[in-house]
């Protein structure tokens, strides 16, 4: 994850729970996903779909932040 995308996350954190967004954030939504996965999901209102990319996005961010962790002990 690329650190653009994860301050985006993190700012926009809300999102990932069970709330309705607007085009352009399931936009942003789904071009951090792909980036991070390498797939090409398009963008889709089907509920169950939204959620598991919610899901990985979540886990994408506690990975990321782990793993600065373990830089910052390093140092």
């Amino acid at each position: 994850m690329i650190e653009k995308d994860y301050n985006w996350l993190k700012d926009n954190y809300v999102l990932l729970g069970n709330v309705r967004m607007d085009r352009p954030q399931l936009q942003t939504i789904f071009d951090i996903y792909n980036r991070i996965t390498g797939e090409n999901k398009p963008v889709t209102s089907c509920g169950r779909c939204v959620l598991n990319i919610k899901k990985r996005l979540k886990f994408e961010i506690e990975k990321y932040e782990n793993i600065q962790s373990i830089r910052n002990q390093d140092r």
